[in-house]
């Protein structure tokens, strides 16, 4: 997950930063170690939770809490901050549907990563909806896809995205789906037939060593 770059300068030049504003800028220094200071994502998160708490609906700060949260694996306190972060950038006027989507994304991600699927997917489709060339929502939900077994699926979004959000990214997949083939045309079903009749007969074989052992006893 890349950390999304923030600026505010613009705000800086017309009446300077407010407190949060403030706040938000210290952590983005040691967020991404601007300004001569160290990477350090604790300090970085200590200074995002000061600046939401002087402003609850700053949408940069709940989306780089986030992922501070996402970064420490704790997702289910950056689920919190990009819930916050959707609601913020659907009230504001100036969030476009683009960042909102890798906001949506980045939610999915973090139920991916806490094995619910079924909420993951509906946050990955919904960022592919508001960005179909968003290429990390793409990936996300093929990944998915092809966790869960679905690999017909998964080849047929493949192609969507390869129209949609080209990428070199996809080709991780397009190999593990052609191994998979590969297995499939290697594992016939006479081999399967010839598999099965050799199980059952190590089965029997032991059934009965087992009902001659109870005659002799």
């Amino acid at each position: 997950m890349v950390v999304v770059l923030v600026s505010l300068a613009s705000t800086m030049a017309t009446h300077g930063l407010t407190q949060a504003e403030q706040q938000f800028e210290q952590g983005l220094e040691y967020h991404l170690g601007l300004a001569g200071k160290k990477i350090d994502i604790d300090m970085a998160l200590r200074y995002y939770l000061q600046a939401l708490k002087a402003d609850p609906g700053f949408y940069e700060a709940q989306v780089n809490a986030g992922k501070a949260y996402f970064a420490r694996k704790d997702y289910r306190r950056a689920k919190v901050h990009f819930s916050g972060a959707i609601k913020s950038a659907r009230s504001r006027g100036d969030i476009s549907r683009v960042d909102e989507a890798k906001i949506s994304s980045d939610l999915g991600g973090c139920y991916y990563k806490e094995g619910n699927l079924k909420e993951a997917e509906k946050w990955f489709r919904g960022a592919v909806g508001l960005d179909p060339s968003l290429v990390e929502a793409h990936y996300n939900l093929i990944n998915l896809m092809m966790s869960d077994g679905r690999e017909q699926e998964a080849r047929q979004h493949m192609a969507v995205a390869a129209v949609a959000a080209p990428s070199d990214r996809y080709g991780i997949f397009q190999g593990r789906l052609t191994t998979q083939e590969s297995y499939a045309d290697w594992n016939p079903l006479w081999f399967k037939i010839a598999a099965g009749a050799a199980l059952a007969a190590v089965v029997l074989f032991f059934i009965q060593r087992a009902l001659r052992g109870g005659g002799a006893a």
